[in-house]
């Protein structure tokens, strides 16, 4: 039995039609782990299809929303999520587990986010920023990349992370599709 699914999505861009795919997939959820780049498709990307940033503004405030700031989350954003603040980096524990999550926009090398990880004591990091999706054991520490469900980039399918915590944590790799492209058990 499932205690609790919480949804990890990054770089959205204000592409309400990827959040309603995305939505279609997974259904309810007790929380959402947004890691920032919610509404705004930034002066770098295309505007994603279904770009409404205000509608999924208004879609988002309906969920149980924790946010980590991006590089393209300004203040007007936060107003209309109905958020006073975002935190560059979050702290949290799942189950056993303690998480560390950024946007991400600040690492410029692995030895960096290893780093990170160990400075922050978690086992777990959960970045985004590149709009690749990466899940990779290093020295038994996970690091996860959720990707983009709305811009994905070099070749990558759009995606987001799904976990589903009882006794343990089971986090997945989950294409828009609804493909499992990766999973763990912690």
């Amino acid at each position: 039995m499932i205690l609790r699914k919480i949804l990890i999505v990054s770089d959205t861009h204000g592409s309400l039609t990827s959040w309603q795919r995305l939505k279609s997939l997974v259904g309810q959820v007790d929380e959402v782990y947004h890691l920032g780049d919610v509404l705004y498709h930034g002066p770098r990307n295309p505007i994603p299809d279904g770009y409404n940033p205000a509608e999924l503004a208004r879609e988002l405030r309906r969920e149980n929303l924790f946010l980590v700031r991006g590089n393209c989350d300004a203040d007007v954003d936060l107003m209309l999520l109905g958020i006073s603040e975002a935190p560059k980096v979050l702290l949290a524990s799942f189950g056993q587990v303690n998480f560390v999550m950024s946007h991400g926009d600040f690492f410029q090398s692995e030895e960096q986010l290893f780093t990170f990880l160990e400075e922050h004591g978690a086992r777990v990091l959960l970045y985004a920023h590149t709009h690749v999706p990466r899940f990779d054991w290093i020295q038994s520490r996970l690091i996860i990349n959720s990707g983009s469900p709305s811009l994905p980039k070099m070749g990558s399918e759009p995606t987001f992370v799904l976990m589903e915590i009882n006794e343990l944590v089971k986090i997945s790799l989950i294409s828009l599709t609804g493909k499992l492209l990766r999973e763990a058990l912690l």
